[in-house]
């Protein structure tokens, strides 16, 4: 079956809609997100049929090529997120079966880079531009301004963020990060230490100074009070190796 592009013509002018993407995040993210039933996913014609349609129409549509479609930040953050997110599943189904997003090897470089092979050397198409998984990501944290999107950008890994079918609004945005840092998988104070997911230490620049001020906003009080002492006695951090083992559905 052929993949539609989501875009509606009204009166000749074009929208661009991600709905039957979400539509298909409902039935396949599972676990509150913690996981997609892959499988399952790419042995649906018709479901794998409507992805192709969504990756169709963000080939075509952005807030870059098509700014008078996404006038709001608001529209252009859910955007984004939304189209991060549907590229990384649609490479991992078009590689299915797969272990870890690390183990794709297109080019020399990538059977001696982990991770290479996904992120940077398959292209995907963007509003018309052709870029990569990296520099798309890279793109969007600077263009958007928003640490948040730390927490909502999914890289198809066990320690990454839930996989949420969302409009990525501020309040969806904050109980992304609430549930990202009071995961003791993320954050976590213990032995005279604060250990944290490895996101903080490679993405240290995009988040404030006082990285423990920043926790403090979204931590439960139990959290809350540990991240204090944890300031107060100069705690040193230890990051927490990622796992990067697909999220996939057992």
């Amino acid at each position: 079956m052929t993949g539609r592009s989501n875009s509606v013509r009204h009166d000749d002018l074009e929208t661009f809609s991600d709905a039957d993407f979400l539509t298909l995040l409902r039935k396949y993210a599972i676990d509150d997100g913690d996981s997609v039933d892959y499988a399952a996913w790419q042995a649906s014609a018709d479901d794998m049929a409507l992805l192709d349609g969504h990756i169709a129409a963000i080939g075509e549509f952005s807030p870059k090529s098509h700014p008078q479609l996404f006038q709001s930040t608001d529209v252009q953050k859910r955007y984004w997120i939304n189209a991060y997110n549907a590229l990384v599943l649609d490479s991992v189904l078009d590689l299915w079966p797969l272990e870890s997003v690390r183990e794709v090897h297109v080019s020399l470089t990538s059977r001696v880079i982990p991770g290479k092979g996904f992120f940077y050397d398959r292209d995907v198409v963007v509003g018309g531009e052709r870029t990569n998984l990296l520099s798309l990501e890279k793109e969007v944290l600077k263009s958007q301004q928003d640490v948040r999107l730390h927490f909502a950008l999914n890289c198809a890994s066990d320690s990454c963020p839930v996989l949420r079918a969302s409009d990525w609004s501020d309040e969806e945005l904050d109980r992304a990060a609430r549930d990202f840092i009071n995961d003791p998988a993320n954050v976590a104070v213990a032995d005279n230490s604060v250990h944290l997911s490895s996101i903080f230490k490679w993405y240290r620049s995009d988040f404030p100074r006082d990285l423990y001020a920043y926790l403090q906003q979204y931590a439960a009080p139990a959290l809350h009070a540990e991240l204090a002492m944890a300031a107060e006695n100069r705690f040193p951090r230890r990051y927490i190796e990622y796992d990067w083992s697909l999220n996939e559905s057992e």
